[in-house]
This record gives structure tokens, C-alpha cells and sequence, in this order.
């Protein structure tokens, strides 16, 4: 008995589906089709009468439309070619990019290709750390985010993509903690500048920077937290050409360790700011170690005299540009006497072009002859006196230019 009545049940659902199929036969082409009669789908039309979908006649009018309008939206992305839409995105900011992503599969997969995130320039803005992880997991080359705020949810320090393609990395006056600072140099290894300038670090964080031996350009002006251990893991780069150190906050004597044991290839060095700290034997045992040097800034160090100054000019020939703002204890050094100076040239043993020096008078450095024969010797000596207050050296960005990444050039993303 049970049997035939499920048999005549299957009958009714497939003579009920075969009249439906009937009714629509002439609207296929336009992506419609008839709402089902079963048992099944009557039951659920009875039990939720408010659904979006209802039957007008026998075509379900809400799946034609929206069936309508995404054959639109595909057709119109598949006819832009990818090359096109490739060269329309690299015009655009990175906020509108991100944007584009959400338009369909298609857009988003070109909108974050790896060509256009090479460079990102973001200041002073505030983000989570997870965001900052998932920028640079883009593959991202040159990024710079300073005077930024990077916050953390609960104990979320930690960085866990590494960034095997990030080389310039500019964090200067950034607000983050030193223990996400910590794992976001962990996952760094092909650093070749990197700026933490008026940042806080630890032995653990100079560790990490250790760890990328192509690094050429390290900025930790202003630092707080620097001690032997970390200096020890900075001084194994010897790849490194530019170091900035200005005003940095070492810790007991890692001043005099980090003058003992200066890196031999470095090129330009900026070790302003440290007062009563640095004597003349710090500066003359760095100048020793360091005989290639083209930069040199010394500003702001009160206990350097003329000795030292003479025993830098001696070692360093390839010396072109010096600072010494400030260094009121400097008087009459002889190598820097403008008769001395001439004669040096002559047979190159000096290729000073450059004297920066605020607070003191040139005659004092250059000598009493200077004064009276001064338009005469600045031709003969190639020599330019200026008053450049701030040093360059190390630094992604200078005053008069923010658009740039060291040497790159990238414009503010808004």
C-alpha cells in the first residue's frame, strides 16, 4: 500500500515539473526558468511566504535579473584587456587601488600586482601591526611610514610574514613598541637602508639588523636604548658605507667601543651630539681604523680639539665634506691652514671641497691669512664655507623633499 502511494506521488511531482518546463520553454534564452512544484519547494513557499523570491506567472523574475546583471558586470571586465587595465592602475594611489579591488576577481588580482606596490610613502598615520603586516607581505621593495602609530590587539606584537623582498625600510619617529619593532626586523633579510631614527631599540633589534649583510645605510639618530651587545651585532656589517649616530643615548662606555671598533669600509659617518662624551683619543682611533671616509660630521662634541681634527685630515685623503658645528675647543688646526691646504692638494693628499661650521669663525680653522686673502684662496682651494645646519648622511628624507625614499622616488599616498 505504502509503495503506491509513494509512486503516485512521484508521478504528480514529474507530470507537475514536465507542465511547468512547458510554460517557460519560450524564455530560456533569457536565463529564466519556472519555480519548481514539488512537494519539497510547495512546503517551503507555505513556510516562508516572505522570501525574495516570488513567481510571477510561470518565471522566476528575480533570478533573471540577477543573472542579467552579473553577465553584464563579466562582460564588461573580460573586454578590458589586462595590459590596459595594468597601465591605468599604475596611475592611480594606492587608496583608490585598494578601492578597485573590490569590483570583481579580475580587478582585484591585477590591483595587487606586485609591480604596483613596489614603493609605499605613508605618513603619520595610525594602523594596527596586522595591518602593517599585510602591507608588506605585498612584496613591497621601498616603504616608508614615519611619525606613524602602530598599535597591537591584546599580546599581538609579533610579525609572522617574512619580507625576503623588502630592502628600503624608513620607520623614523614611528610610536611602536620595542617588541614589535623586534619582530618586524626578525622577518627582514635583504635590508639595504634602513632608517629607525629616534626610535627605541634593544640588543635583540640590532641583532635582527645584523642579520642583513647587504646593509649599506643604517640611520639610528636619536635612539634610545643602545648598548655594547647591540653595537657588537652592528659592527659584524661590513658592508656598511653610511651610519648615523647623532644624539643617539649609548649606554655606559658603548661610546668609546663603538669608536675602537667603527667599521673599516664606512663612508659617511655622523657622530654629532655627544658633548663631553668624546675625546680626542675616541676620534683619533676611529680615524685610524676608518681611511675611507668622504663624509664626516663631528657637530656638537665640546671636548674635541685641534689635535684630532689634524690626525683625521691626516689619515683620511679621500675626505670631502666636514661639519663641525659648534666645536668651540677647535682652534688653528695646521692642516686645515689655508698655506698648508694649497700645498696638500697639489700633491693630493687632501680632496676637501667642503667646510660646514656654525659658531666659529673661519680665520679660526683656516688661519689668519684667510681673512685678508680669502677671494684669492676659496678659487685655489675649491673650497666651499657654508653654514648647512643639518647633515644628510644616512637619512631618507630631507627637508626640502618628502617625496623620496632615500634615492626612490615615491609620493605621499594619501
Amino acid at each position: 500500500m505504502e509503495d503506491s502511494q509513494e509512486s503516485t506521488l512521484k508521478k504528480n511531482d514529474v507530470t507537475d515539473s514536465e507542465s511547468s518546463s512547458s510554460n517557460v520553454e519560450g524564455y530560456k534564452d533569457l536565463g529564466a526558468y519556472s519555480l519548481e512544484n514539488t512537494q519539497v519547494s510547495k512546503r517551503s513557499r507555505y513556510l516562508y511566504p516572505d522570501s525574495k523570491t516570488w513567481s510571477m506567472g510561470p518565471l522566476n523574475t528575480y533570478v533573471y535579473k540577477h543573472k542579467q546583471k552579473k553577465c553584464l558586470l563579466n562582460d564588461n571586465c573580460v573586454t578590458f584587456p589586462e595590459e590596459i587595465l595594468l597601465k591605468i592602475f599604475k596611475m592611480m594611489d594606492k587608496r583608490t587601488l585598494v578601492t578597485c579591488t573590490r569590483v570583481c576577481h579580475q580587478w582585484r588580482r591585477i590591483a595587487y600586482d606586485e609591480s604596483l606596490w613596489q614603493q609605499l610613502n605613508i605618513y603619520s598615520r595610525s594602523m594596527s601591526i596586522l595591518t602593517l603586516d599585510h602591507l608588506l607581505a605585498r612584496n613591497i621593495k621601498y616603504f616608508s611610514a614615519s611619525h606613524s602609530n602602530f598599535y597591537v590587539f591584546k599580546n599581538q606584537y609579533l610579525c609572522k610574514t617574512p619580507f625576503p623582498k623588502l630592502q628600503y625600510l624608513d620607520l623614523s619617529s614611528v610610536i611602536m613598541d620595542y617588541k614589535t619593532l623586534r619582530s618586524l626586523l626578525r622577518q627582514c633579510s635583504n635590508l639595504i637602508k634602513l632608517s629607525l631614527e629616534n626610535c627605541s631599540v634593544d640588543s635583540f633589534c640590532c641583532k635582527y639588523i645584523g642579520h642583513n649583510t647587504n646593509l649599506k645605510v643604517l640611520n639610528l639618530a636619536s635612539t634610545v636604548g643602545l648598548n655594547r651587545n647591540g653595537l657588537k651585532h652592528l659592527m659584524s656589517l661590513q658592508n656598511l658605507e653610511e651610519l648615523n649616530v647623532a644624539w643617539a643615548k649609548l649606554e655606559d662606555n658603548s661610546l668609546q667601543y663603538l669608536m675602537a671598533n667603527m667599521i673599516p669600509n664606512i663612508k659617511c659617518l655622523n657622530i654629532s651630539g655627544f658633548m663631553y662624551q668624546m675625546e680626542d683619543f675616541d676620534l683619533s682611533t676611529m680615524s685610524s681604523r676608518c681611511t675611507k671616509l668622504i663624509e664626516l660630521d663631528i657637530s656638537d662634541n665640546r671636548d674635541i680639539t685641534a689635535s684630532s681634527l689634524d690626525k683625521i685630515l691626516e689619515k683620511n685623503h679621500k675626505l670631502e665634506v666636514l661639519t663641525m658645528h659648534r666645536c668651540i675647543n677647535i682652534v688653528a688646526p695646521s692642516l686645515l691652514n689655508a698655506m698648508k691646504m694649497i700645498s696638500r692638494k697639489s700633491i693630493s693628499l687632501m680632496s676637501l671641497r667642503e667646510i660646514n661650521c656654525i659658531h666659529i669663525k673661519p680665520n679660526q680653522i683656516l688661519g689668519d691669512e684667510f681673512n685678508i686673502l680669502h677671494k684669492i684662496l676659496i678659487p685655489i682651494l675649491d673650497l666651499k664655507i657654508s653654514n648647512n645646519m643639518f647633515s644628510g648622511i644616512s637619512r631618507s628624507k630631507l627637508a626640502h623633499n618628502e617625496h623620496i625614499i632615500w634615492e626612490i622616488p615615491a609620493f605621499i599616498d594619501s
